[in-house]
């Protein structure tokens, strides 16, 4: 039997070209990542971002607004020198300053932007426009129901003799400013900032040690604040929180200037309330210790504390006690409810009371001198008269009557009247 014999197989090793997809998506998975990075302010020291663009502070185009360059020429030298970047939100209204590799700023724009609409929502920071009548011929009387009639009438009165006698001008506040947030990391950082200002405008002599205390600082001429986000002093803050009332005090000091403690607080809290439901910026109550339920349950305790009230008198003047410094939880309830109830009520005649404070602060703090010139008090708020009178005619006289009626009824969490 023959058998067929096979020629031995030999086995071979061909050899095969490495998949590419490995190496594909690695890359995408960097490119990923570098957008990421970027999205998070990532970039060159100084660089200045709005929506998809980028330029260095030194390069910046001459069609966006003036504003917008004026705050870059400020801030774009501290922010080369000290590895931040300058962040502008989609409607170019506020610049976010943000260290390169800070992993909030795509957060924060977004509170911003949040913040921004709940503001002009509640018309907040909606100008009127200036009107030549002022109170020369009646400083320090009384805001009477005749004075508010000339106001609305827009009889003349004693006019600037020129642009630079305007009242804002006097106290160096400038309406056309864009508000900056800074976030800076430690108090070093703050304590640069100061020092920067200091030198650009040596005659504001501000006091860096006042402010050591503090996980934010605020200011109003120049128009910005600055938010410690590590390191603070503070036992309970929320950056959040921190960066909606910060900005919403900004754009109410850049659209109305000075307004009284308890109408600035206020509205600060009716923004923040809106949005989160909870407040948590307590303006000067430096570290102090906050119980977690003092965030909340504000309408309860407005409730809690008229509900044996048969008349609303006295809640104006309850609630004008405010005084960030002298903190008390019944004045800063009641302040942030009454000034719900004025928004509420008045609605878009919002920015026209606004305008009225505005109106008798300028003409309050125009100090005539004996030679002919005068000076301007920044620190000169109206009296309480004068407050009281201006809501009451625009609201009546028993305005009190219908917010008591409104607690009563019970406040939403987010400060709106029911």
């Amino acid at each position: 039997m023959n058998h067929r014999r096979h020629p031995p197989r030999v086995r071979t090793a061909v050899a095969k070209r490495p998949s590419a997809l490995p190496y594909l998506l690695f890359a995408l998975f960097l490119l990923l990542l570098s957008q990421q990075a970027n999205a998070q302010g990532y970039g060159k020291d100084g660089e200045v971002r709005w929506e998809r663009k980028r330029w260095s502070h030194d390069e910046i185009p001459t069609t966006l607004p003036a504003p917008v360059r004026d705050a870059v020429a400020d801030w774009g030298p501290w922010a080369e020198e000290h590895g931040y970047n300058l962040l502008l939100d989609e409607t170019q209204q506020v610049f976010l300053v943000v260290e390169k590799r800070d992993r909030t700023a795509a957060k924060q724009l977004k509170v911003i932007d949040e913040a921004l609409e709940v503001i002009e929502e509640l018309a907040l920071a909606k100008t009127v426009a200036p009107s030549p009548t002022t109170f020369g011929k009646n400083s320090g009387a009384p805001f009477g129901r005749s004075e508010f009639s000339r106001l609305q009438s827009g009889d003349a009165g004693d006019a600037p003799e020129d642009e630079e006698k305007r009242w804002g001008r006097a106290s160096g506040y400038d309406p056309t400013r864009v508000p900056v947030i800074a976030l800076v990391h430690d108090h070093a950082k703050l304590n640069s900032v100061l020092r920067h200002w200091m030198a650009l405008r040596p005659e504001l002599e501000w006091q860096e040690k006042v402010y050591k205390n503090y996980a934010s600082f605020i200011s109003e001429v120049p128009l910005f604040a600055v938010i410690v986000t590590r390191n603070t002093d503070r036992e309970e803050w929320d950056l959040k929180h921190e960066t909606a009332a910060l900005l919403t005090r900004l754009m109410l000091k850049r659209a109305h200037g000075p307004l009284p403690k308890w109408i600035e607080a206020g509205l600060t809290w009716q923004v923040e309330t809106r949005l989160f439901q909870s407040v948590w910026h307590f303006f000067s109550r430096e570290s102090r210790f906050v119980s977690s339920s003092s965030h909340s349950g504000w309408e309860r305790e407005i409730r809690s504390h008229v509900r044996r009230r048969r008349e609303g008198a006295g809640l104006f003047s309850d609630a004008t006690k405010f005084d960030p410094k002298e903190w008390r939880d019944r004045e800063a309830y009641l302040a942030w409810g009454l000034t719900g109830f004025v928004t509420d009520e008045l609605g878009d005649r919002l920015p026209q009371c606004l305008k009225l404070f505005k109106d008798l602060r300028d003409e309050g703090a125009r100090v005539n001198q004996p030679d002919g010139t005068w000076t301007y008090d920044i620190s000169f708020l109206p009296s309480l008269s004068d407050q009281f009178c201006v809501l009451a005619n625009l609201l009546g006289d028993d305005f009190e009557d219908h917010a008591l009626k409104a607690f009563k009824r019970g406040l939403k969490r987010s400060g709106e009247p029911r």
